[in-house]
């Protein structure tokens, strides 16, 4: 079970939460509630653990304060794509980095999104690289979803609905009662699984009820009653 961890850098007293797990490398995430998620590898010391936070102290009071201003103030963050940039998915910041390929590859590793190419790749490559990995990953994190979200739905003896990812200007999602079919964004990705969990049970319950009247929102309610709390942290995510 992961620990609380605290250290002290300068003035600044860093909480963590600390989980050792079966892998090769040091993971860190800072999520949207300001909360930060170190993974270790098994077999490592906190003593270790701690060096390589502070390591990474700057990088995380400047994502606990991005995320603050952003709550703060309502403001949308424009989208860079620029080597230390920070991209989220399932609502945790991870730095953007380059790194010589073979062939273009996006992968995730010790808390970084590497973006390997054998060129340095421009700011428009970059962007087409990670908007193509994050539609990549959108099958296998709805599917997660939707074996959350259904087993709410059980007492209403509905056919599952199919999944479609689509890319879309001005919605997260939308659904076809008549075929059973749900329309999510591939920019879901990026936030909290509880975001994503909340628009698809806001698409699942238009299965039931089609328009946005008062007996849709009465049967959102009584499935997900803490739904605003993840509107919220939905609508603060830059789009």
């Amino acid at each position: 079970m992961p620990t609380l961890e605290t250290l002290t850098y300068g003035p600044h007293l860093i909480d963590y939460h600390l989980a050792f797990r079966a892998r090769r490398s040091i993971g860190f995430q800072v999520r949207p509630d300001g909360t930060v998620r170190v993974a270790a590898p098994a077999g490592t010391s906190r003593a270790w653990v701690q060096q390589q936070v502070l390591k990474k102290a700057d990088w995380i009071l400047h994502h606990q304060t991005a995320f603050r201003q952003r709550v703060a103030t309502g403001r949308l963050v424009p989208r860079s794509y620029g080597a230390g940039s920070t991209h989220l998915l399932e609502g945790a910041a991870y730095a953007l980095q380059f790194a010589p390929g073979p062939a273009p590859a996006v992968v995730l590793a010790a808390g970084e999104i590497i973006v390997s190419t054998p060129d340095t790749p421009t700011l428009a490559q970059a962007e087409a690289l990670l908007t193509a990995w994050y539609a990549a990953q959108a099958p296998a994190l709805f599917a997660a979803s939707l074996a959350r979200v259904w087993p709410l739905f059980a007492e209403f003896g509905l056919p599952q609905p199919t999944l479609l990812a689509r890319a879309m200007r001005t919605r997260w999602g939308s659904c076809t009662p008549r075929s059973g079919r749900i329309r999510l964004s591939p920019e879901l990705v990026r936030a909290a699984p509880g975001c994503l969990d909340y628009v698809l049970l806001h698409e699942c319950c238009h299965l039931l009820v089609p328009d946005h009247s008062a007996r849709f929102y009465a049967l959102q309610t009584r499935l997900l009653p803490e739904w605003q709390r993840w509107k919220r942290e939905l609508n603060g995510l830059a789009r």
